[in-house]
């Protein structure tokens, strides 16, 4: 608050000789921009800005920018199809929400505007909640960072449940130095597929270049849209000093070199799929982290290490080299350590020489696990208790109680007595603080934190440390209502924006016919009309479904042979009720047909009564190729659905072999097209499992086949990204 302070005073002094342009529109804004100078300031008018194309485009300078500020913070409500967008140098743009509308075209805010991008600007004091597409598939950013040097700081963000990040930084081989802070980074929900992170720096075409962004001081809440809160995508970035509350994810060195994660606090309170950090790639440093009750496994444990790609695309998963993990605290963890993540036939090369040093764990549950045994691994100095460790015990690693107590602040913390005062081992001069910000003078304390009288400048942070300036709960609501299909829906008082414990009646027109079917995300079946209490912001989505047949799709797959399934009437799409008749070419010396979900018919033509989505596997296979599914056969062998599914981005495929021989795993698409060959080598007889990652493959129905010897088998799953 006193870096604010500062700010706007030094900035009050370079506008005394100022003009001040009282705007009412986005063409009012357009025109005060062609003869705004440095230090003017546009003052947006109090009320709904609605439809409005916003284009603050100019240049300021570092002691006189020109501001673009609301009347009153937090009373300037944009929505409808309203978007911003920043150009130019040295402009700021303050106390602006964003609320219930969505974006036509492009990110909601953009740094940018025809090919013009901003330098030194900045977002702050501002909101975007409930921005959201009718369909949640539609991909755009609510904020896209162009330029170099820019800012967004003390804003909320919350509610978006369509594809695309939140807010991404977009690089063009060249470093941007952006700065993200202060930020309070609100419930997002699970989106169901890839497209949902909270923040991304950088993309993988320009993961080898240097970002030097700073993400510092924000508060991530309940940020459950996919498994990656965080994507960092590039080299030289800094992540620190955030706290992650409930967050059903990882912040993901996913590409690039050279990152530091540290400060950070990671608080899961035993929710599930709630993970600290991943890294893959080389030279990254992840020290001074507290990571505390979080629940995840996998991709989401508290510290994972991937398994990486010999020559591997930008795109896919750099080895982990070099990485140095050192002084974080793990208090009861489900998954605490886990290497060598994604192992498989394609991520084969675990990680490599690696330091894992001064760490503290204390949980009841193994503290190691292994997908892939990591090469040159050199331990120093960890002190942990678990239930196991999961490995075999090396050097430098101390099984003992770490004395950690949990304090006032509700962080444990050693006490008197504990191992790990004074305990560390090695040097570490990059390690000059603790996570409370510190000094480390001396021999330095195992763990995140140092024992010291000295001043605490970092804490975990909550709603109230960031975010706007303004208290949202005493600020006008909105209420966002949209249709699909022809109906509509009144709504009385119209408007959009009301006064808290304003009552509002929805009614749907027309009455018959229709139905509402979601409201805030939640299926229900509302009254109509429908009356409501303004105690929040809401955003309805209001469907509207025609009362006709339903329509069902009948998807034909030949794998394997020359043959052919025509079907009759042609098409794909059916109404209910309908008979479909397939014949298999040629009629001789082939086998027709294998339904999904185990039955099996010779029948040629055979006929499908289309009551649901059905979905037929042409298998043509001449007189002794056929397969033997015999009873006895199928108690040994064992191909089982993989879990989970529908899956994003990752599964896993259980099977049991009868006898030892050599085994392929083949995933294909519906066109029968090999997309993976996950296995293609000799197995022993036994149980066995594989991870089977999609994460650059399209949302759809694929189907894995698995042959062993005489034996084969096939089932589908659902990708859906």
């Amino acid at each position: 608050m006193i870096a604010i302070l500062c700010y706007w005073g030094l900035l009050s002094l370079s506008r005394a000789h100022a003009k001040d342009f009282y705007v009412l529109n986005a063409s009012e804004i357009r025109t005060a921009m062609q003869s705004a100078q440095p230090g003017d300031t546009l003052t947006m008018a109090n009320g709904v800005w609605t439809d409005q194309k916003i284009v603050f485009q100019g240049s300021g300078t570092a002691t006189a920018p020109i501001l673009l500020r609301a009347e009153t913070p937090g009373y300037v409500i944009v929505n409808g199809k309203s978007n911003l967008r920043v150009a130019g140098n040295y402009l700021v743009v303050d106390g602006v929400r964003f609320v219930g509308g969505y974006s036509p075209s492009g990110a909601v805010v953009e740094f940018r505007k025809s090919g013009i991008h901003s330098n030194y600007c900045r977002m702050t004091n501002c909101s975007i909640v409930d921005y959201n597409p009718a369909n949640k598939s539609e991909d755009y950013k609510w904020v896209s960072l162009y330029g170099t040097y820019n800012r967004v700081d003390h804003c909320y963000f919350a509610g978006k449940n369509h594809s695309g990040t939140t807010l991404v930084v977009w690089l063009n081989g060249n470093p941007n130095y952006h700065r993200i802070d202060h930020n309070h980074f609100g419930y997002r929900p699970p989106l169901g597929f890839n497209g949902g992170e909270t923040i991304r720096v950088g993309t993988s075409d320009w993961s080898m270049s240097d970002s030097y962004t700073t993400v510092e001081y924000n508060y991530f809440e309940r940020c459950n849209g996919e498994t990656e809160i965080i994507s960092s995508k590039s080299c030289e970035n800094i992540y620190r000093y955030n706290t992650f509350a409930e967050c059903q994810g990882v912040l993901t060195l996913r590409h690039g070199k050279r990152c530091a994660v540290y400060g950070n606090f990671f608080f899961g309170n035993r929710k599930d799929d709630t993970g600290g950090v991943r890294v893959t790639g080389e030279g990254h440093k992840v020290y001074n982290n507290y990571f505390k009750n979080l629940d995840g496994s996998g991709y989401k444990s508290a510290l994972v290490l991937m398994n990486g790609v010999p020559d591997s695309p930008l795109n896919r998963y750099f080895q982990v080299k070099n990485a140095l993990v050192a002084f974080n605290t793990f208090v009861n963890c489900r998954n605490t350590f886990l290497f060598g993540a994604g192992a498989s036939n394609e991520l084969s090369l675990p990680p490599e020489n690696c330091l894992i040093a001064n760490n503290a764990v204390l949980t009841n549950h193994t503290i190691i696990r292994q997908e892939d045994e990591p090469t040159g691994t050199l331990w120093e100095g960890n002190i942990f208790k678990g239930s196991s460790l999961g490995i075999d015990q090396p050097d430098g690693i101390m099984l003992a109680d770490p004395g950690l107590e949990q304090g006032t602040d509700s962080l444990w913390r050693p006490v008197a007595g504990s191992p790990l005062i004074d305990g560390a081992l090695g040097n570490y001069p990059v390690i000059t603080e603790d996570m409370d910000g510190q000094g480390r003078e001396g021999v330095k304390d195992v763990g995140a934190d140092e024992v010291s009288a000295a001043p605490i400048h970092n804490r975990p942070l909550s709603a109230a440390d960031v975010g706007p300036a303004w208290d949202v709960t005493v600020l006008p609501m909105v209420l966002t209502v949209r249709t699909s299909g022809s109906g509509q829906v009144v709504v009385d008082p119209p408007g959009g924006v009301y006064e808290t414990g304003t009552s509002v009646t929805l009614t749907a027109i027309p009455d018959s016919g229709w139905r509402f079917e979601t409201w805030d995300g939640d299926v229900v079946t509302p009254d109509n009309p429908l009356s409501m209490t303004m105690d929040r912001h809401h955003s309805l989505r209001a469907v509207f479904v025609e009362d006709k047949p339903a329509e069902y799709t009948l998807t034909v797959v030949v794998f394997s042979g020359g043959g052919t399934v025509t079907f009759d009437p042609p098409g794909g799409v059916y109404p209910e009720s309908t008979v479909v008749t397939l014949t298999a070419h040629p009629l001789d010396g082939w086998r027709f047909v294998r339904w999904e979900g185990g039955l099996n018919s010779s029948i040629n033509p055979d006929s499908v009564l289309m009551d649901s989505d059905k979905m037929v596997l042409g298998v043509f296979e001449q007189g002794s190729a056929v397969v033997d599914h015999s009873p006895q056969q199928a108690l040994q062998f064992r191909l089982e659905q993989n879990y989970p599914n529908p899956f994003n981005p990752e599964t896993i495929i259980r099977f049991r072999l009868p006898q030892a021989s050599h085994t392929r795993l083949i995933v294909y698409n519906t066109r029968g097209e090999e997309v993976s060959r996950l296995l293609d080598n000799y197995l022993t007889a036994g149980e066995h499992h594989i991870r089977f990652e999609a994460l650059h493959m399209p949302s759809g129905v694929y189907l894995y086949k698995i042959e062993c010897g005489a034996f084969t088998r096939m089932r589908k799953m659902i990708l859906m990204q």
